[in-house]
This record gives C-alpha cells, structure tokens and sequence, in this order.
C-alpha cells in the first residue's frame, strides 16, 4: 500500500513538472558586463525606429517586461487580445528567469535561462472545471463516466493554458537571443585539427598499446591499495 502511494505522489509530482516547466533551459554566452545586459534588454523592451531590425519581436502587440534582478533578470510578455478593444491585453501566463554567471576575470558572462508557468495563470485555469465538476457529480451517471468527464474537463483546461503559457516562454526565450546579437559574441577557440602535441593513435599502433598496458597497471595497483 505505501509502496502503491509513493509511485502515485511520484507520478503526480512528474505531471506537475511537465505542466509547471515550458521550455528547456537556454544558456547564452556574451561578452559584456550584467549591467550593460539588463540595460539593453530593458531598452530593447521599447519599440523604436531606431530598431527596425527587431521589429518582429512585436508583432501582434507583444510587449515585454524586463524586471532587474539581484543576479539576473526576470522578463513577462503578453500580447493585444485578437477580439476587444486596443487597451485589452492577454494576461501573463509565463514567466522567464535568467541567472548570470562569469568566466575568465568577467570578461564572458554566462546567462542561463528557464521558464515556467505564472501560478495565478495556471490556479485560474483550475476555476471553470472545479465550478462544472460541483454541478456533475450529482448528476445520475456512472462513476466511471463522471470521473472521465472530470479529468477531462481539467485535462483541457490545463492543456490550453499550458499551450498558451509555452508559446508566450518561446517568444521571450527569442527575445533574449534576439536582442543578444547586438553585445559582442565571445570568440570561441577552435582546435586544430593537427597539433605536434597531439598524438590520435588506432587501436593497432604501439602507443596504444603500450597506453593501454600501463593503464591497466595503474588500474590494478590503484585496486590493490584500496582493498588494503
């Protein structure tokens, strides 16, 4: 029975997840102080002909929130609703975190960043199902029909809004890369192919052998001392 209860919270704390987190994590790499990046992000965030090369980043009257954070940043969107008046806008149904981190003395900074679902957006999504499922589970039908009738009426709740959410995190994941391209892109140092203190030998040639040997020396002696 514990056994039984454990694998359903597991399962339950899974599906939580997968509807909680929208898009997998992004981590971009600039070359530019945390400062210099929160400030062009809460520029860019304004439409301006000054910017016409990010003018897709607005279509369909999306608007960004760019919030500064002690080590990061955390950006909300939302859009013009398709029907109503112009001062009508889509409520916020994702939200996008990101984390700086440093390398090399603060010459590169890192940005990590992971979106998940506004909790007000997804607990308004739980309102109509409840209110429906108090009216059928006193109507005359089949238990089993009335509990897939009620998991299906959160199901589809659930699942709108989580699309919903998803679409508004790719949207604002773009913005970041987008407006990323204007910061000076680390140099990324490639290997060369061949190099004097490189050395690629085949599973035939003698230096892998003689690797191999001695690998397997050490191996066996580092065994030996540990069951000492």
């Amino acid at each position: 029975m514990v056994a039984r209860l454990r694998s359903t919270f597991r399962t339950l704390l899974l599906v939580i997840a997968s509807v909680w987190r929208l898009h997998p994590p992004a981590l971009m790499a600039v070359q530019a102080a945390p400062a210099v990046i929160v400030q062009t992000l809460r520029t860019a965030a304004r439409p301006s002909t000054e910017r016409l090369h990010l003018r897709d980043l607005f279509r369909d009257g999306l608007r960004y929130y760019v919030e500064p954070l002690q080590n990061g940043f955390r950006i909300t969107s939302n859009s013009r609703e398709a029907s109503g008046g112009r001062r009508r806008r889509t409520r916020v149904a994702a939200i996008l975190d990101g984390t700086f981190s440093s390398a090399q003395a603060g010459e590169i900074t890192f940005i990590r960043l992971k979106t998940r679902m506004n909790l007000p957006y997804l607990l308004g999504g739980l309102l109509i199902p409840a209110f429906i499922s108090s009216i059928i589970i006193y109507m005359p039908w089949g238990r089993g029909a009335i509990l897939m009738l009620v998991a299906l009426l959160f199901g589809l709740s659930l699942g709108a809004r989580r699309l919903n959410a998803a679409l508004q995190a790719a949207e604002m994941v773009y913005f970041v890369q987008k407006v990323m391209e204007d910061l000076p892109q680390p140099e990324v140092i490639v290997l060369e192919a061949s190099r004097p203190e490189i050395v690629i030998a085949g599973e035939d040639d003698p230096v892998h052998a003689d690797f191999s040997a001695q690998w397997q020396k050490f191996y066996r002696r580092q065994t030996e001392d540990d069951s000492a």
